[in-house]
C-alpha cells in the first residue's frame, strides 16, 4: 500500500506544504479546518483515514482550530502506534500520550533549525505589523524589544539596520552583553519604565508578563506595542487599551507574511525527521 501523508489545513503554510509534498512524490491526503462550522465532519474523516497514514501533519500549534480534548482523544485512539505525528507546540499531556504510547512526533518548534529559519519570516513580518500600525517612521525611531531570543535577535538586528534605535530589554546579564556586542543598548527589565520613555514602537517576543503597567504608562500615547509571545503574550493589554495605547497580540507572523518560505522550512524539518529515527539510524 502507497505511504499516504495525512494534512490538516489551518492555514496557506499547510496548503503549499501539501503542494511541496505532492511534487516530491508523496501521497498527500488533505483535510481543511480553516472553516469553524467543518471541523467536526473533518475530524470524522481525520479518524477512518488515519487507519491508513503514516504520517500525520497537525497544524501549528497543533490546537488551532481543534478543541484539546478531541485531539487528546484522536492521538490516544486513533493514532496507530508506527504513524509519525508532527505539529507545533505540542501541550505537555499530549507528549505524555504519544511518549507513553511509543508514538514518534516532532515538534516543529522545538526543531533548532526550524526556530531559526523562522525567526527570519517572523522578523520580516514583524516591521510589517509596525509599519502598517505605526504613525512613525522606523528610521531614527527609538524601539523597545524585549527578549533576545532568536526571534528578538532577529528583530532587533533587522530594525537596527532600517535605521531605528533599538534597546533591547533581558533578564540575563550575558544575554543583555550579547545584545550590546551587536551594537543595540540593552538593560535588566526593572529599567523598563526608563527605557519606555519616548519609545514609539515596543516588540514584545517574552512569553511572560514583562510589558508591565509601569512601563506602558511611560510609553507616549500614540505609541504602538506589536507582542508576538505565544498567547496570551506578555503584555498587559487591559492598561495598554486604558491608556489608549494601540496594541495588538499578533501569533503566526511566518504563516501570514510567508507561507511559501515557512512550508519549505517545515517541509525540510520533516525530511530530516523521517530520514533519522530516535536513536540516530538512517
Amino acid at each position: 500500500m502507497e505511504k499516504q501523508t495525512i494534512l490538516l489545513i489551518s492555514d496557506m503554510r499547510q496548503v503549499y506544504l501539501a503542494e511541496i509534498l505532492t511534487k516530491r512524490g508523496n501521497h498527500v491526503r488533505c483535510l481543511d479546518i480553516r472553516n469553524q462550522s467543518a471541523i467536526k465532519e473533518q475530524l470524522v474523516k481525520l479518524k477512518v483515514f488515519l487507519n491508513e497514514a503514516d504520517v500525520l501533519v497537525l497544524p501549528i500549534p497543533v490546537t488551532k482550530g481543534i478543541d484539546k480534548d478531541d485531539l487528546n482523544e484522536i492521538l490516544n485512539k486513533n493514532v496507530k502506534n508506527e504513524t509519525i505525528v508532527m505539529g507545533g507546540c505540542f501541550l505537555p499531556e499530549q507528549q505524555r500520550i504519544l511518549t507513553e504510547r511509543g508514538i514518534r512526533y516532532l515538534d516543529f518548534m522545538e526543531d533548532k533549525v526550524v526556530t531559526e529559519e523562522n525567526a527570519i519570516a517572523t522578523a520580516e513580518g514583524a516591521i510589517a505589523e509596525l509599519i502598517r500600525n505605526c504613525p512613525y517612521n522606523i528610521e531614527g525611531s527609538k524601539i523597545i524589544v524585549t527578549g533576545y531570543g532568536y526571534c528578538g535577535k532577529a528583530i532587533a538586528k533587522k530594525l537596527g539596520a532600517l535605521g531605528a534605535r533599538v534597546t533591547v530589554l533581558a533578564r540575563r546579564s550575558e544575554v543583555r552583553k550579547l545584545a550590546k556586542q551587536d551594537g543595540f543598548y540593552a538593560a535588566d527589565f526593572a529599567f523598563g519604565p526608563e527605557e519606555a520613555m519616548g519609545a514609539v514602537m515596543l516588540v514584545n517576543t517574552v512569553p511572560a508578563p514583562v510589558v508591565t503597567k509601569l512601563m506602558i504608562r511611560e510609553l507616549p500615547r500614540d505609541a504602538y506595542i506589536l507582542d508576538i509571545a505565544s498567547n496570551p503574550g506578555g503584555t498587559d493589554f487591559s492598561c495598554a487599551k486604558e491608556s489608549g495605547i494601540s496594541a495588538d497580540l499578533v501569533l503566526g507572523i511566518p504563516g501570514r507574511f510567508s507561507p511559501k518560505a515557512s512550508a519549505y522550512i517545515l517541509a525540510r524539518a520533516m525530511e530530516r525527521f523521517t530520514l533519522v529515527d530516535s536513536n540516530g539510524r538512517t
